[in-house]
């Protein structure tokens, strides 16, 4: 955005557009002042010269003080200049001297036509620093139209931009600015102003929904709704107006191209709106689509994860009610087994549910508490003993491992949820490992199986919610719910969870790692205590 000095000279330049005057500001007698002291010093520039040059070449000196006055302060100073000159070049350089009679006829035509050349002259000059520097208004208005433009092409909210458009105008106009869209109920209410403000009056409102609702100028200056305060202009786009925009200053009115810069940085905000809505309705659209597919997800999840072990549950159950008496010990001993192990798998499903609802509402509050790996290590196995029956559980854990400062209950809740998903991925009689390792800067455990691994386009969307992969020739059982509630929870803690493919074999590996400021200050040996 353009500082005030800089502001000052546009606003100068934009006023030579409508031809007022040449200097850059209100024509001051100041500028008539200069241009005495400047034909003066011509003069006595050509005082020194005359012996030298001549009469023929002292005009000379003259008319290029008078293209200097042109070109510096425009018009009518140039005007004044040509008169000065005339006399002062009849006065000292035509006989008779210091006297303005002239008796040479001859003379009385050099000096009419040194005064028709110094006007033409002076008029040239003035025309072509006009010129100048209204393509150099031009340039500077287009520069900061583009500078404009790009400031709000990284504006990603719609109260962010306005500020922005009400600022720019006010700035690069001098204006007092107010930003008017449709609310909720319909109705025009000011979404953004400067500066600040946020009420107009009656007529100022009852001249801004004209402006909106029939795509007009309204207000200040014009015939529609005439207002002393402000001048609305409506806010369009591609779809129709969408507001009004509100503009006024105490005196002049704006001119032609104050009115052209103006109207370009309305259209230039209006666009930027159009795409905000845009990207808000596809936003919205992603959302609703995400949000489908999730529900669509959970309720496919929730048919099968809850029918199959209520199925088995129900079954076992009938089977020991009905024909309890018929089978022997060990036979009522497995239908009993069938049903704890239902059991227990609905209520990891009914967990994991909770677990990824307090993780998507905020609602976990961490005690955490010195944590020992190999204990919570071992608890997590307790709790997955009967789903890693059929595994060869190898657990290598180095002595002297820090101590992590963690909460308990949701690190065992990972580990178990990793174990689970190295049970359900990996055929029985193979291998889940877990192992560790660690420094004075981070502590890693990683689990491992012996499945068919995560394809290489996976590896980070296991983590999403409810994406299961599909490889191998098993259908597994599950919700996707899992390795999500893991990364979840594992970041609340401070730690990072990576996944990967053996490189030994086939088989997934998960790495957690926690970093130094995961390790707890107490010392291994008081933490036993």
């Amino acid at each position: 955005m353009p500082d005030s000095g800089e502001q000052d000279s546009r606003d100068r330049k934009r006023r030579d557009w409508i031809g007022i005057h040449s200097s850059g500001g209100p024509l001051a007698p100041w500028h008539f002042g200069m241009t005495i002291v400047a034909i003066a010093a011509a003069l006595a520039v050509a005082l020194v010269l005359y012996p030298v040059t001549g009469i023929e070449d002292v005009d000379l000196v003259f008319l290029t003080a008078i293209i200097a006055i042109a070109i510096r302060y425009g018009l009518w100073p140039s005007l004044a200049a040509c008169v000065l000159s005339a006399l002062a070049y009849n006065f000292f350089f035509i006989p008779p001297f210091h006297t303005f009679a002239v008796a040479n006829p001859a003379n009385i035509a050099t000096l009419f036509f040194f005064l028709i050349v110094a006007i033409i002259t002076s008029h040239l000059a003035s025309w072509a620093r006009d010129a100048a520097l209204t393509a150099a208004s031009r340039a500077e208005t287009t520069e900061a139209l583009y500078a404009f433009s790009r400031k709000i092409a990284g504006i990603i909210t719609l109260d962010d931009l306005l500020w922005a458009t009400g600022q720019q105008i006010a700035a690069m106009l001098r204006l007092d600015v107010v930003i008017l869209l449709p609310g909720a109920d319909g109705r025009l209410e000011v979404r953004a102003a400067y500066p600040p403000n946020d009420r107009v009056d009656e007529s100022d409102t009852a001249a801004a929904r004209l402006a909106w609702s029939e795509s007009r100028v309204a207000g200040r200056g014009t015939e529609a709704l005439f207002t002393d305060q402000h001048l609305f202009l409506p806010l369009r786009t591609s779809h129709g107006p969408i507001g009004a925009v509100g503009v006024s200053r105490t005196g002049a009115p704006l001119s032609p191209g104050e009115e052209r810069l103006l109207a370009a940085l309305i259209d230039q905000a209006a666009v930027a709106i159009e795409r905000i809505r845009f990207a808000a309705e596809m936003d919205a659209a992603r959302l609703a689509g995400e949000t489908e597919r999730l529900r669509s997800a959970l309720l496919s999840s929730l048919s099968h994860d809850l029918k199959t072990p209520l199925a088995s549950i129900t079954g076992a159950a009938t089977s020991l009610r009905q024909y309890g008496g018929l089978y022997d010990a060990a036979a009522r001993e497995e239908l009993a087994a069938t049903i704890q192990g239902e059991a227990e798998r609905l209520a990891r499903f009914v967990a994991n549910l909770l677990d990824m609802t307090r993780l998507r509402t905020g609602g976990i509050e961490l005690k955490r508490e010195p944590t020992d790996l190999g204990e919570a290590v071992g608890a997590a196995l307790q709790r997955m003993q009967g789903v890693l029956g059929e595994h060869q559980v190898d657990v290598d854990l180095p002595a002297g491992l820090p101590m992590l400062d963690l909460d308990v209950v949701l690190f065992e809740q990972v580990l178990v949820n990793l174990l689970d998903n190295a049970a359900k991925y990996s055929a029985p009689g193979s291998r889940v490992g877990i192992s560790a390792n660690g420094n004075e800067q981070k502590v890693e455990l990683t689990v491992s199986d012996e499945g068919p691994g995560i394809p290489a386009s996976d590896l980070e969307r296991v983590f999403e919610m409810f994406h299961r992969v599909n490889k191998g020739d098993r259908q597994r059982a599950g919700t996707g719910l899992g390795l999500s509630i893991c990364r979840g929870f594992v970041e609340v803690l401070g730690g990072t969870i990576q996944a990967t493919n053996r490189t030994g074999g086939s088989g997934a590996v998960f790495t957690i790692t926690f970093p130094e400021s995961c390790f707890t200050a107490i010392p291994r040996e008081d933490a036993a205590e």
